[in-house]
């Protein structure tokens, strides 16, 4: 039963046929694909982790821009957060309060613990908080752009808030408003400066080289549009300039 090259194969006489016969099996990758597909679905819905928050591909319309991928994202990880949070309410508090019940009944080596205090545990519940404070920070901060709206906003305010929201320390990274004002005066005067020193290079140029400046009138007739590209205008029929039009003669023979 072994096929290399050169092989005879021999057959009893008889009536002339074929000598191999193929045998062709079924495919069935496509129903193995969508079996494999569905029990991907059951896996995201009893897990409640998506396929695609761990990186799976296959983008759909959803989650072709970045805010619906961020909101699929942030329901994602609502489940997440929420089983996250049962430490919180089922092992770091009662454990929390046991310390201190303990310490209020038996420890008399420290009497400055005494008092009446509600043990909270804000672990999962902070980082929740700090997360939509931030989002909702910037969406104000979008809001207020606005010219209009502008003056009754304290910038600083904002810029501290959202840094904090990042667990980005605030007085290493953004100056006060003192500082910020002297800031943007040494910055204003090194761009007219810089603004001064091109205009006198340009009257510089001028005066050396007789050229016409940049920035000319639009009106310039001679198609030119004083040297820039795409400004200016040119003669019309009947106008002085047009090329057609007649011309007298200057000067007698």
């Amino acid at each position: 039963m072994k096929v290399y090259p050169g092989k005879i194969f021999r057959r009893q006489s008889g009536q002339t046929g074929q000598a191999i016969h193929g045998v062709k099996f079924p495919n069935t990758a496509i129903e193995n694909l969508q079996m494999f597909d569905k029990f991907r679905q059951l896996a995201d819905e009893s897990t409640g982790i998506p396929s695609y928050s761990h990186g799976a591909t296959g983008v759909q319309s959803t989650t072709r821009t970045a805010s619906g991928m961020s909101m699929l994202m942030g329901a994602a990880a609502l489940s997440i957060k929420t089983v996250i949070k049962n430490i919180d309410d089922y092992l770091l508090k009662p454990l929390g309060e046991a310390l201190f019940h303990w310490n209020m009944q038996f420890n008399d080596d420290a009497p400055n613990v005494k008092g009446d205090l509600e043990v909270k545990a804000q672990g999962t519940s902070s980082l929740m908080q700090k997360e939509v404070r931030s989002q909702r920070l910037i969406t104000f901060m979008q809001t207020a752009s606005n010219p209009a709206l502008a003056p009754f906003v304290k910038w600083h305010t904002c810029l501290k808030e959202i840094a904090k929201s990042l667990d980005i320390d605030p007085d290493q990274l953004i100056n006060d408003p003192e500082k910020a004002a002297i800031y943007a005066q040494i910055m204003g005067m090194v761009n007219g400066n810089q603004n001064n020193t091109a205009s006198a290079r340009g009257q510089n140029q001028m005066a050396t080289t007789g050229q016409v400046p940049v920035g000319a009138s639009a009106t310039d007739l001679s198609g030119a549009g004083g040297g820039n590209i795409g400004t200016g205008g040119i003669p019309m029929p009947g106008e002085a300039g047009f090329s057609a039009s007649a011309q007298e003669p200057t000067g007698s023979e």
